[in-house]
């Protein structure tokens, strides 16, 4: 496990800058004490900077260097996406490193899980009904989701990558093509642009023209979306009365979730969101900006939830982002690049954050497919 392996080492580093590096950090200092000689990053092209998408160069105090800077037998704990570590590993390998681990989806879910539970926050649906944080085993899962009214709804695009393994779909798990008003190629059989749907914004929404579709055309007891190559591990045996919302565990962002929403958009979509959240929930504002102000972020817009509140937070978020573009001939971003989908990820955030206290909320562990 990563803390034994941190307890045994003099020093250590941590390879990664963003938020699984920050998120490891966090709960390995919450839980042992320690903290890492420093943060390093492996390109001289990932050196820090300023702008989108760039690194910080200190992070909580401790500075953030290239690789280079690493001794070759210091422990690394590499704490980016199975995505990266693919090209990470082999480089730390070729390059002398011999003393290193890499932070798998599953060991990062039980740290976090361990350092959230240690603060009271977060609570994971295995914790809630005494298990262990094992998805190997699912049961009767199909049979009980069919008496629970479970679908899981898998958004693909036309454009989607080709994995090097897919996951396996189980009998309440629906592929839907999202965007399939932009493309004459077929991928699915479901798609979103049937019925009520806003197939033809997929450019600008993602992920959420199939939220929207979910939304408007299927009425189910619980209903969610997972992504083609990400899907949250939802047990429908652990689905109950006690339960209304199922998320994956929030990253934690340095030095708050709004810095981390500005790596990936410009300024005048921030202003145009805040614009929007005061307009459409003017007596909610000041709610909204703490959790912007925060460290926490529900990423990805992944939501399994009974069918009402499915429905209540599309209606909340569409409500706004609606706003949004009324404001595109003045933040021609809005109406040409994907920045609503990177919204998208701050108004699932604000919803479920600043509803914690009203729903039963949480959490399971994701799967990223690369």
């Amino acid at each position: 496990m990563v803390l034994d392996e941190i307890q045994k080492q003099d020093s250590f580093a941590i390879y990664g800058a963003q938020v699984i590096a920050f998120g490891a950090y966090t709960a390995i200092k919450g839980l042992t004490g320690r903290k890492p000689d420093f943060f390093v990053v492996g390109s001289r092209d990932a050196k820090p900077q300023e702008g989108l998408n760039g690194n910080l160069e200190v992070i909580d105090g401790i500075e953030v260097c290239h690789i280079d800077a690493c001794p070759k037998d210091m422990f690394i704990l590499v704490a980016v996406t199975e995505l990266v570590q693919k090209e990470v590993l082999p480089f730390l390998k070729d390059n002398g490193y011999t003393n290193f681990l890499a932070l798998t989806q599953y060991e990062e879910h039980v740290l976090m899980s361990k350092y959230y539970e240690n603060i009271g926050r977060f609570p994971t649906l295995e914790t809630l009904r005494g298990l262990s944080h094992d998805y190997s085993d699912w049961g009767k899962a199909e049979a009980i989701a069919r008496e629970l009214d479970l679908r899981m709804y898998e958004v693909c695009n036309h454009r989607d990558s080709v994995l090097s393994s897919k996951p396996f779909l189980k009998e309440y798990e629906y592929p839907i093509q999202a965007g399939a008003a932009l493309s004459d190629k077929e991928i699915t059989e479901l798609k979103d642009n049937t019925g009520d749907n806003i197939s033809l914004k997929n450019r600008q929404y993602c992920e959420m023209t199939a939220s929207y579709w979910v939304w408007k055309n299927i009425k189910c007891g619980w209903k969610g979306i997972e992504h083609y190559r990400r899907h949250l591990l939802v047990r429908p045996e652990l689905l109950r009365n006690d339960v209304d919302v199922v998320l994956p565990l929030p990253y934690i962002c340095y030095p708050s979730e709004l810095y981390q929403f500005g790596r990936f958009v410009r300024e005048d979509v921030r202003k145009a969101l805040f614009t929007a959240l005061k307009h459409v929930h003017p007596d909610e504002y000041d709610d909204y900006l703490k959790v912007l102000n925060g460290p926490y972020q529900y990423t990805y817009n992944m939501v399994c939830a009974r069918n009402d509140v499915f429905d209540e937070y599309c209606r909340w978020f569409f409500e706004i982002t609606g706003y949004m573009e009324t404001m595109q001939g003045d933040v021609p971003d809005i109406r040409d690049t994907r920045a609503l989908s990177y919204v998208a990820e701050v108004l699932t955030n604000i919803y479920f954050m600043t509803n914690s206290a009203g729903l039963k909320i949480y959490h399971v562990q994701k799967e990223i497919y690369v």
